[in-house]
């Protein structure tokens, strides 16, 4: 993993080493939005099967391994140690380390076999604010790492960083904000861990690292210089099973249960850290680190992808594997300079054959290299002297720890050898390097708990409470057998208990738990532990390490002695606690937190060490600064004191300047106003705010340059109050003189009844021909001046001798214009002093109002020749109502006056118009009226002229055959504009076609009213008669008049008989003489008058039903009846003795009908009410 995942050794140097990566993490948190990830409080944790992994050799790699970590950049201390105003969290993302590759590299004059780890990490933040711009920050985060194979110690790494912002929506305007490059050695490498690993284990790494940067950035700069540090760490396993942490957090893997703990100790004995190792995946599975200088960061194991394993679940089960080269010495621990013998089996899975394989065995501390050769069952063999070269893990339990490496290709093996120079069968010892004791100290109501080790050393005060944990181990290469300890406190309560027997380099622990009494004296008390206090292991090499002592040292709290200071801002201050003292005797330390103001809502915090106690300095603005003061004496006991500091402001300084003394009333003069704060903790000239009481600063009530005026003439004096950080105030003044200025700022405005009227593009008001509008000005001068203006208006460039005069800030009067058309209107604004303002011009477009005319309500329908009489009623805007032209165009469908169109004519003048029609059909009548302007409005009406048709009526016709017949129809009526052009026409015999046209009814035989014709010979001939007007759906009537036969003896008539013409002459005189015969025999004279009287009679047919003779007409549907006039020439009452018309309808007549109208018209009306 990357140097940020990687727990460097912990040491003094720690905070130079870890600098520049704490720089890039400062840069990264000052550009990246952080979200805030609470962590609950009691975090469920899901029980697994967990347990001790036991004893756990250096782990074997391949080239394509993958681990995929989710991860937590934590840098909020690191941001707010350094002074940057950042609200920081936690980064996170996932980081991926792979294994890229292996290879040789040289370290400490050594050539070692080493794991190329990459590992990358890419982050996309949006909403970044930058320098005003807000976008996206893209980083590309890259680290090459060096790992020796034997026990995967760090050798170098190369870290890579590049960052670029790119602003939102301007994407040109990308900037890149770092391309970096740190570069890490270590010599000796630097041992995180030190196989085989096992429950207890604890060793001491000391190494020191080489840091150098390179690339380019806008912000670091510049680079850091290469820097050299040593420091050391020191690891204990303190815990085996599944990975977790102290609220019950676990890792997002679902295996690893069988897993290292190691706790991570800074020279100090502080911890530093932690992290879970898990046999299973190879790797670690949880890192946790907290630095020197304030950075956390925290790794998770979230996938694990082993190359060439089965049964993978990437998420939960690494599966299996066998390794390419397992490297089998001839013994795990060994004499110092031994001869020793060791295996390299090759595996099948790996290699194509087995045998006749050629590879490397490597005893990289001792600078061995041999090749060997595999035998046809994969193993080779070979002999090495495992030397006494030490390692860079010290441990109280062996001389050193050294891994034996195999290589064939890129497969590689390895196993680890340990050393011992104390090489025995058994030895049972009190281990007094391991000793812990968690301290619980309450001052007040606050407590806190810090863990005690060899490193810290084991001080304690009265009231302390101690839970003690002391070992006992086996270094022997033997099992010991089960005896008891020992464990005596510093009171002398003592506690016995079983020790099992124990393995070689097994841990047991004995734990008490003992509270300081508080008449402790000052001084060392011991605590003492005994292994096998019966002595039943004979074998024990050394008898005189089963008893363990550590001396625990019981002191009192430093007291902290220093006077309050007092000073000025930009003096230096001393601040002096060396009169601080230790009751239980030593040199005291102090370490001040000081406050100070960086111009932010928040004080920020300097942490300054003084060995001496004594500390000089400054502040640049005023206040009473609490300084914290931490006494801490040789046991690292610590009091703290607040010491408040005064400082004591200085006011600033302010002058104001400017070009000018003289300006003209609401003329703008600008005012330059100098200052400075000396003790502003900004960079001079300081922070002091400027305002200028009164003067309406155009750039705002606070600013430097102020651009103002006066509204009144004369002198005018401006000050300036300059106020500093400390709220202390100076002023400065400066006069100027004003003089007069004219009238400016002129504001015409016309209001109509809905408020006020808008312009239009080319600033012409549009008002309409007689409309009242209000027109108002206003001008703008010096305030001396404002009240005595004189408006002076000129409303209408056509009435030049209409003047208006007004008084004050503002006028208004109402106008009206009469004409059409553009019209200019004119305002002068003068003041007291005679200044003008200039001719103001406004123009206005009056538009004419073209007249109305009302709707004229419509007419029933009318017959022929009757009258009708309508009126209009119009108006138009007062200027033109008298002058309106108002006419009637009677025949729209003629042009009479040849202008204009067809129905624009004036026929009759004025609103009211009567006139009738004799034609029927639909007319239409056009109102229209014209004003001045010539805009006219009109309005069409239409009427419709009902027909009245003809009532035939034909006089009695008497007729003799072969003789003149009068046919006479002179009495059928119709209107008296129809009467004179009725068209009459008889068709004297209805039988016979005579026109051919297939009807034999409507021949036109005869024309007019009164008609001869002779009568034919025959006794009945039907006729018809046809009377039209313009309705050519006329009125009929069927006649069948009586024609008698010519007066002729019977004789006569006998031969007139067609068929006796038709015989010969013989039958025919027979049949003649007898008719005659006939005839003398039964002819009397009363028969003969008879029949001439017969002969005398005519038939009248007009005296048939009247309803039947008006089927035939096609009738309109009138909406009212005829007027009565149209029947008073030729009206006839027709006979009583039979009902004429349709029925009438249940109400009776309609309501103005009478019985001649309905028996004509009845029938169109019953008709109209149908739907």
């Amino acid at each position: 993993m990357s140097s940020f995942a990687r727990p460097h050794t912990m040491g003094g140097g720690t905070m130079r080493r870890t600098l520049p990566v704490g720089l890039v993490l400062l840069l990264l948190t000052s550009l990246i939005p952080v979200d805030h990830h609470d962590v609950l409080a009691e975090a469920s944790v899901h029980p697994t099967i967990a347990g001790d992994p036991g004893v756990s050799d250096v782990p074997t790699w391949r080239i394509g391994d993958r681990w995929i970590y989710s991860g937590t950049f934590d840098p909020s201390i690191l941001v707010t140690d350094t002074g940057v105003d950042a609200t920081v969290g936690e980064i996170q993302g996932d980081t991926t380390a792979e294994v890229t590759g292996i290879t040789t590299q040289n370290v400490d004059n050594m050539s070692v076999l080493a794991y190329t780890l990459r590992t990358s990490a890419n982050f996309d933040k949006s909403g970044v604010s930058l320098e005003g711009f807000t976008g996206n920050v893209y980083i590309q985060f890259t680290q090459t790492e060096y790992l020796r194979v034997s026990d995967l110690a760090p050798i170098r790494s190369e870290l890579d960083m590049y960052i670029r912002f790119v602003p939102s929506g301007i994407s040109f305007l990308e900037q890149i904000l770092g391309d970096i490059t740190i570069t890490t050695t270590y010599s000796p490498v630097n041992e995180n861990y030190d196989f085989p690993l096992r429950m207890d284990e604890r060793w001491t790494t000391t190494t020191t690292s080489y840091s150098q940067w390179s690339g380019q950035s806008d912000y670091i700069t510049p680079f850091p210089p290469p820097e050299t540090d040593t420091n050391s760490t020191t690891w204990v396993v303190t815990d085996v099973g599944k990975p977790r942490n102290m609220i019950g957090q676990s890792i997002d893997y679902g295996g690893c249960n069988e897993s290292y703990e190691m706790t991570s100790f800074n020279s100090d004995g502080v911890s530093e850290g932690f992290r879970w190792y898990c046999p299973e995946v190879r790797n670690y599975a949880w890192l946790n680190t907290n630095d020197d200088i304030g950075l956390t960061i925290d790794f998770k194991l979230k996938r694990y992808d082993p190359v060439g394993a089965s049964g993978v679940e990437p998420y939960t089960n690494p599966g299996t594997r066998a390794d390419c080269l397992s490297v089998s010495p001839e013994r795990s621990i060994t004499a110092l300079n031994t001869p020793m013998q060791v295996w390299v089996n090759a595996s099948s899975s790996c290699f194509s054959s087995v045998a006749g394989l050629q590879l490397e065995l490597h005893h990289e501390a001792e600078g061995f290299v041999t090749s060997l050769t595999t035998a046809a069952n994969g193993s080779a063999w070979a002999v090495l002297d495992i030397g006494d070269a030490v390692d860079s893990s010290a441990t109280l339990l062996d001389y050193a720890s050294h891994g034996l490496v195999a290589k064939a290709g890129n497969r590689v093996g390895a196993a680890t050898v340990t050393l011992d120079q104390y090489l025995v069968g058994l030895d049972v010892f009190a281990d007094e390097g391991a000793v812990v004791m968690n301290r619980e100290r309450c001052i007040g109501d606050v407590c806190t708990v810090t863990q005690l080790n060899a490193i810290s050393g084991f001080n304690v005060l009265p009231g302390d409470y101690l839970d003690i944990e002391v070992a006992i181990k086996n270094r022997g290469i033997t099992t010991s057998v089960a005896t008891d300890a020992r464990l005596t406190l510093p009171d002398g309560t003592v506690s016995t208990e079983q020790l099992p027997a124990l393995a070689t380099y097994q841990t047991h622990k004995m734990f008490a738990l003992w509270e300081v009494p508080e008449n402790t004296s000052i001084g060392a008390v011991e605590l003492l532990w005994e292994a096998d206090v019966s002595r039943l292991n004979g074998a024990d090499a050394d008898l005189q390490n089963n008893i363990g002592r550590i001396e625990l040292f019981v002191g009192r709290l430093p007291t902290p002695v220093a006077p309050e200071p007092t000073g000025m801002t930009q003096d230096t201050i001393l601040i002096n606690a060396s009169g601080s003292f230790d009751e239980d005797g030593g040199d005291v330390s102090c370490e001040f937190w000081v406050p100070f103001d960086d111009g932010t809502r928040t004080w920020d915090y300097e942490r300054i060490v003084a060995p001496s106690c004594m500390l000089n300095y400054t502040w640049i603005d005023d206040g009473i600064y609490p300084v914290e003061i931490t006494v801490e004496d040789e046991e690292r006991d610590e009091s703290v004191m607040i010491l408040n500091v005064t400082v004591e402001n200085r006011a600033p300084k302010i002058e104001v300047r400017s070009q000018r003394t003289e300006a003209k009333v609401e003329y703008p003069i600008t005012l330059y106003a100098y200052a400075n704060d000396s003790d502003s903790e900004k960079v001079w000239p300081g922070v002091v705010d400027i305002y200028w009481p009164g003067a309406n600063c155009k750039e705002g009530y606070y600013t430097r340059v102020c651009t103002t005026t006066s509204t009144t003439e004369g002198w005018k004096t401006f000050t300036a109050v300059g106020t500093d950080d400390d709220r202390a105030t100076a002023t400065a003044t400066f006069d100027v003189k004003f003089t007069n200025i004219q009238p400016h700022s002129i504001n015409v405005q016309m209001i109509g009844d809905e408020g006020p009227v808008a312009m239009d593009a080319q600033d012409t008001w549009h008002v309409d021909e007689d409309q009242a509008v209000l027109i108002k000005g206003q001008a703008q001068d010096s305030v001396d001046d404002i009240d005595d203006l004189t408006h002076t208006w000129w409303p209408d460039d056509a009435q030049p001798s209409l003047v208006r005069v007004f008084d004050g800030r503002t006028s208004e009067f109402e106008m009206v214009w009469l004409e059409a058309g553009l019209h200019k209107m004119r305002l002068e604004v003068t003041d007291s002093e005679g200044a003008s303002s200039g001719v103001e011009e406004r123009w206005v477009s009056v538009q004419n109002v073209p007249p109305t005319i009302e709707p004229i309500p419509p007419v029933l329908p009318v017959a022929e020749g009757q009258t009708v009489s309508v009126s209009g009623t119009s108006s138009d805007t007062p200027s033109d109502v008298e002058t309106l032209l108002r006419c009637w165009d009677i025949d729209p469908s003629m042009d009479s006056d040849d202008k204009g169109s067809a129905d624009d004519d004036c026929d009759v003048i004025g609103d009211n118009l009567t006139v009738a029609w004799n034609r029927s059909g639909t007319h239409k009548l056009v109102y229209h009226v014209t004003d001045n302007d010539g805009a006219t409005t009109s309005e069409v009406l239409e009427v419709l002229v009902l027909n009245t048709p003809p009532i035939v009526r034909t006089k009695a016709i008497s007729c003799v055959a072969y003789e003149t017949c009068v046919l006479d129809a002179s009495d059928t009526l119709d209107a008296l504009t129809d009467i004179k052009d009725l068209t009459v026409a008889w068709d004297t015999d209805i039988t016979v076609d005579s026109n051919e046209d297939g009807v034999p009814d409507n021949d036109a035989d005869l024309i007019g009213k009164t008609v001869r014709t002779r009568s034919p010979a025959t006794v009945s001939s039907p006729s018809k008669f046809m009377a039209w007007d313009e309705d050519p759906n006329a009125p009929a009537r069927r006649s069948s008049p009586c024609c008698p036969p010519a007066d002729r003896t019977p004789l006569e008539n006998l031969g007139a008989s067609s068929w006796v013409k038709k015989e010969t002459p013989v039958v025919q005189l027979s049949l003649l003489v007898i008719m005659l015969l006939l005839v003398g025999l039964f002819t009397t004279p009363t028969s003969f008058s008879t029949n001439r009287r017969r002969l005398g009679r005519g038939v009248d047919v007009s005296t048939g039903p009247f309803a039947q003779r008006e089927e035939s007409i096609q009738r309109k549907r009138p909406e009212g009846p005829p007027p009565d006039y149209l029947f008073q020439a030729a009206l006839q009452q027709a006979p009583t003795s039979v009902q004429a018309g349709p029925p009438l309808p249940a109400t009776g007549l309609p309501e103005g009908w009478t019985t001649e109208q309905w028996e004509h018209y009845g029938q169109q009306w019953l008709d109209s009410q149908s739907p």
